[in-house]
């Protein structure tokens, strides 16, 4: 059998909601001390015994009771369905939001702490890096944590394409133009 959608959920949410206030518009609630004090006065009048008070007291509460424990368990059965329904619907919003934030953790552990990142990381969130084992890994190893001064001499030794991919890093992350720089002169030396 397959799995009710969330719109299938809401209608029939909606639908019992519907009929739940029309059993409501069509029913009377009145205090039990205001039917008392009536049916007390009824009989104070002699219009109607104490007997035949009781009787009507008590088949009103009865009654009363019954309907009322018919519209809770509606009521139940309508929050039941709405707390599922909104599960439902919620469930691949929430899978989303949270492969969008592990994407902006891993965009602000490789960016630095800079306001120039925060500008950045909204368009690198946009495409979520999915981790694999084919993924190339940095021409730098540890990046993100090192100063100009540990960067700069290990430029020298990377092929153009990994100079690119420092580029790349160093653009999204803090853009620091000494190693922005030194990137250029290599590349432009090596072509």
């Amino acid at each position: 059998m397959a799995p009710k959608t969330p719109s299938l959920d809401i209608t029939l949410v909606t639908k019992n909601l519907r009929a739940l206030q029309g059993a409501l518009e069509h029913s009377l609630t009145i205090q039990r001390t205001r039917v008392q004090e009536i049916v007390d006065e009824l009989v104070s009048r002699g219009s109607l015994s104490r007997a035949d008070a009781d009787g009507l007291l008590n088949q009103l509460l009865t009654s009363s009771k019954d309907y009322s424990q018919a519209l809770l368990q509606v009521l139940d059965s309508v929050t039941a369905e709405a707390r599922k329904s909104i599960g439902a619907g919620i469930a691949p919003v929430m899978a989303t939001a949270g492969k969008l934030a592990d994407s902006v953790r891993q965009v602000g552990k490789t960016s630095g702490r800079t306001s120039r990142s925060s500008a950045v990381a909204p368009k690198a969130a946009a495409k979520p890096a999915a981790p694999s084992a084919a993924a190339p890994a940095e021409p730098i190893p540890g990046y993100a944590g090192l100063t100009v001064a540990e960067i700069r001499p290990r430029l020298t030794g990377l092929s153009p394409s990994q100079l690119r991919k420092v580029r790349d890093l160093e653009l999204a992350g803090e853009a620091r133009k000494s190693v922005l720089g030194q990137i250029d002169q290599l590349l432009a030396a090596r072509s």
